[in-house]
Parts: structure tokens; C-alpha cells; sequence
């Protein structure tokens, strides 16, 4: 492999530049609640992550859909990617192509336990405000995928309407839709998949930029860090980590301190607590099965039973 030259750091995973392209090396680091890197590393996530992202994209691209994802070369932990330029004043988006869109894109197919969409429709008014035919409860799904924005270049994501969204991202009406319409068929084709596998996805973020033609192209990963799934009821996603840190002391002080200090918290905040042992085991063999899920062929049945098994461990842990 040729020579890598490190570009940066996050919470799950690392950048290179790799010749004329981009190297993202998946860590075994993960990160909740906005805070960064935890201190507990989840042996075996990274490559888990990589196999997951690599399946997903591949499908996707059988449907037609447009991504990074240019080899499978390198590392079992690694992407060889497309980059695109990152640019953070909106205004000079337009008109420009091969550049990063500043927006998360966020689809929800239905209620689940633990989303946000039930703190901020409270009624049947803030439904129908928002666009939905009527108020729904947890555990239901709407009929067609729900999608909403924030940015992606703020310290903490900020909630964007449409209106905001299209023009911080410097999309025409053509463009815009375009991207509506990508982020409604990726949500139904990743719907269909997980329920072959008798998972239920629930909701999930993307990020996207435009191609040299400024075509909207899917980039950075899909994994569970990205999805919230579950199956009988269980969270088979990083959600369940977020279950595990929901019930500690820890997460009231940080809720505490972002409602007074904002996006300084950390700031006023004790360091997380580490994972309890037999719950760090469960989820480390959750991400293989869910990425092994994926590779599975047809008719198997033994990742099916692995994933019983693991489902067990996360309930008697939680």
C-alpha cells in the first residue's frame, strides 16, 4: 500500500489521504451523546463497521444509488474512498461540484423507543404541523419515510428546516429534490433489507455530497452507529450503548450541564464511566453478527441463532 498521509481524527474512525484519494480506517473507539470518544475500545468494531459499510454500499449500488466507495482494497478495517471538499460557508456552494453537502440527513421510518421525534410532537397539532395525517405513538411506523435536517459542521448539531437546509446546502430546486428523493428510496431499500433478516430498521442518518456534475453522491459510512434497529423489541444498534449510560448517574450530570452551559458541557462534566464487563462482550459480538448478517448467505440460519443469543445478553446486562 502505498504511502498514507494522516488527515483527521474522530470518534470512530480515521483519515488519510491515499495517493489521490481517501483512506478511512474504522477504529474499535466509539462515541454517544455528543461526547467524543469514550473511554472503553469495542475489540473487533472497526473491522465490523468496514464489512457492514462495504455490503451496504454494494447493495445500494445494485439499486442505482450513487456513493464514495471506490475499492475494498487495504485493510479489513479500511474504505478507499472518493473526498470531496469541504466547504463551510453555504453561500459558496452553488453552482460548484465534487464538494461535501454541510447537512445530516436524517430519515425515520416510524416511532422508536428512545427517538426524539415523541419530545418534540407532543400533540396532535405538532404532528400535523410537521406534516404528518395524524399523531402516532412509539413503536409505529409511518407510511412513507419522514426527513428531516441538521448541520454537520457545528460543534453540535443544530435542527435545520427544510427551507434552512436547502439553502445552507446550496441546492437548487432540481437538486434539492434530487436529494429528497435519494434519501427516500436508500431509507425503503435499507427497510427491506434489515426485514430479510427479520430486523426492524427504524431510523438513520446519511451524509451526502454533489459529484462533478453535481449529482448527489451517498458518502462518509452506513453501519449501526448510523441506524437504529431492532429485533422483538431488543436495540441492535448504538442505541443500546446509549440504554446502558441512560441509567448511570454520569448521564444525568451531562443533560445537566448542556441545559446550562451548552455546547461547553464537557466543561462541567465528570469523565464517562467504563462499560461493564458483560455488557461490552455482548455488544462487541453484536457488531460481528450484524456485519456477518449482512455477508450471510442465503437460507443460513447461524447467525440467526448467534444473534438470539446476543439478544439474551444485552436484555440479562440491561
Amino acid at each position: 500500500m502505498s504511502l498514507k498521509k494522516f488527515i483527521h481524527r474522530g470518534s470512530t474512525k480515521d483519515v488519510f489521504l491515499f495517493g489521490d484519494r481517501y483512506l478511512f480506517k474504522f477504529s474499535d473507539r466509539y462515541s454517544v451523546f455528543d461526547w467524543g470518544e469514550m473511554p472503553d475500545l469495542l475489540l473487533g468494531k472497526g473491522e465490523a463497521l468496514a464489512r457492514f459499510a462495504k455490503a451496504i454500499f454494494h447493495r445500494l449500488e445494485e439499486e442505482g444509488i450513487k456513493h464514495h466507495l471506490i475499492s475494498h482494497e487495504g485493510m479489513p478495517d479500511e474504505l478507499v474512498v472518493q473526498p470531496f471538499e469541504v466547504v463551510r460557508d453555504g453561500s459558496s456552494l452553488r453552482g460548484r461540484g465534487n464538494i461535501f453537502l454541510p447537512l445530516e440527513v436524517i430519515f425515520r421510518l416510524g416511532v422508536a423507543r428512545g427517538g426524539s421525534v415523541l419530545k418534540r410532537f407532543k400533540n396532535k397539532k405538532d404532528w400535523e404541523l410537521a406534516g404528518f395525517d395524524r399523531e402516532y405513538r412509539e413503536w409505529e411506523m409511518f407510511p412513507v419515510p419522514y426527513v428531516e435536517f441538521t448541520t454537520k459542521l457545528e460543534r453540535i448539531d443544530r435542527p435545520l428546516t427544510h427551507l434552512e437546509a436547502k439553502e445552507l446546502s446550496g441546492l437548487d430546486d432540481k437538486e434539492w429534490n434530487s436529494l429528497l428523493d435519494i434519501t427516500t428510496r436508500i431509507a425503503n431499500i435499507l427497510k427491506e433489507i434489515f426485514l430479510s433478516k427479520g430486523i426492524i430498521l427504524w431510523d438513520g442518518k446519511m451524509e451526502f455530497a454533489l459529484d462533478g456534475n453535481r449529482e448527489i453522491v451517498l458518502v462518509d459510512s452506513i453501519g449501526p452507529d448510523e441506524l437504529r434497529l431492532t429485533k422483538d423489541g431488543v436495540q441492535l444498534s448504538k442505541e443500546v450503548i446509549r440504554q446502558f449510560y441512560k441509567k448511570t448517574p454520569w448521564y444525568t450530570e451531562l443533560e445537566e450541564a448542556k441545559s446550562v452551559h451548552g455546547s461547553h458541557f464537557k466543561n462541567f462534566t465528570n469523565p464517562p464511566p467504563k462499560l461493564l464487563n458483560e455488557f461490552k462482550y455482548a455488544v462487541e459480538e453484536l457488531y460481528q453478527i450484524l456485519a456477518d448478517l449482512l455477508l450471510e448467505k442465503e437460507g443460513e440460519k447461524r447467525n440467526q441463532d448467534r444473534l438470539q443469543s446476543v439478544m439474551t445478553k444485552l436484555k440479562e446486562s440491561l
